[in-house]
């Protein structure tokens, strides 16, 4: 499942941050293990509440701009023209998954230097928002162009909840400008001054959005083949990719067979369908995210986030749930949907912790999608997410 919980570090950040100013009457200085590192943090209740209330004004959303919104129309086109992508001149499967993959790698690259064009390279958090809505309207496209395959189906609102964790250390690093100013070196906060965490975080954020495109253009060449080869031969012929993605493609066969008997609609295709992308997710987990979360930054991100979770008390519930619509902050008058992450899975660099999720999220989903009062309301939410509509935007990113 792609990034499933990356983004809970970064919100527990704020929550964090937030909660102990209820708590904290004089300067606040504690000293807990976080896995195997020393973690201390030492802040006072004023800088925390300044802190709190910069992090809420920069969270306030606002609607794009006419130049923006002509962006995102591009970024649309660009994500819903994938016919293209397969070429009939190239018969080896291998090499059609690997020119499918290189493709979508170089309509990513587009993308970013349109957001670049756009916004200049000085607006890197505003570039990141509109690389990272590329990545959803993709998914949106990929579960509608094959709708047996249901990978995306799930992808596309993991996506938006990483959206959402980009938007809140946002806002985080650029409310804790006032304190680097004055005194950041002074003022720790998870054993880092503030000018390192607001280096980690961006750095960090740079790593997760390369780590979703990674994932897009995997996903989508593994739905591209899926279209156009049978899946028990790609599960032979892409058996050089690990013996997971075969398994994946087995289990694909035996949905595809189905839903040649009963229907792309019936509960036995939706749940034979969904232990394909089960294995499909653990193909990205395996393959394509360790690698990511073996880099002592992102092992030292997940780090973090075991910290504030330990210091929480786990009070705070943020351990990688999945919000099943478009944007949290909003009030909404519709089914508010989150399917809450297993409770004993809250290591992000362990890969075992975030199939688990993955598989809970897939599991969830298929059930809410056979309930008379979700299933509706599940296509809506991801058509606007699809549209690039009502998605994050906080007033304060840059």
């Amino acid at each position: 499942m792609e990034q499933t919980s990356i983004h809970r570090f970064q919100a527990v950040l704020l929550s964090f941050i937030i909660n102990i100013t209820i708590v904290s009457t004089a300067t606040f200085s504690t000293q807990v293990m976080a896995a195997t590192n020393n973690t201390t943090t030492q802040i006072t209740p004023a800088q925390l509440s300044s802190v709190a209330y910069n992090m809420n004004t920069n969270m306030a959303q606002r609607n794009l701009t006419t130049s923006e919104r002509d962006l995102y129309r591009q970024l649309y086109n660009i994500a819903n023209s994938q016919n293209s992508l397969y070429d009939p001149s190239i018969f080896s499967a291998v090499q059609q998954y690997e020119n499918v993959r290189a493709k979508i790698r170089q309509q990513f690259a587009v993308v970013q230097q349109l957001a670049l064009n756009t916004y200049g390279s000085r607006a890197q958090q505003k570039v990141l928002l509109a690389t990272n809505a590329f990545i959803l309207m993709y998914y949106d496209a990929l579960s509608r162009n094959n709708p047996k395959f249901y990978w995306p189906n799930l992808g596309v609102f993991v996506a938006n909840d990483v959206r959402s964790g980009y938007a809140l250390t946002f806002s985080l690093t650029n409310a804790l400008d006032p304190l680097n100013i004055k005194n950041g070196q002074n003022i720790i906060i998870a054993g880092m001054p503030v000018p390192t965490l607001q280096s980690t975080i961006a750095q960090a954020n740079n790593e997760l959005i390369q780590g979703q495109a990674n994932v897009m253009a995997d996903i989508g060449g593994l739905s591209v083949m899926h279209q156009h080869y049978d899946s028990s031969i790609l599960a032979q012929q892409l058996s050089g990719y690990g013996t997971t993605l075969s398994q994946a493609f087995q289990l694909q066969k035996i949905a595809d067979e189905e839903a040649l008997r009963s229907g792309i609609y019936s509960s036995q295709f939706k749940k034979l369908a969904t232990n394909a992308a089960i294995s499909f997710g653990i193909h990205e987990q395996e393959k394509i995210l360790q690698p990511m979360w073996d880099k002592p930054l992102m092992r030292d991100f997940a780090n973090i986030n075991n910290f504030m979770l330990s210091l929480s008390l786990e009070n705070l519930g943020l351990r990688g749930d999945i919000f099943v619509g478009v944007n949290k902050f909003k009030l909404i008058f519709t089914p508010y949907l989150i399917i809450r992450a297993p409770f004993t899975a809250t290591n992000l660099a362990n890969v075992q912790h975030r199939i688990t999720i993955a598989r809970n999220g897939f599991t969830v989903l298929n059930e809410w999608k056979q309930n008379i009062f979700f299933a509706p309301w599940i296509p809506v939410y991801q058509a606007q997410i699809g549209k690039g509509e009502g998605l994050y935007q906080p007033v304060g990113a840059r």
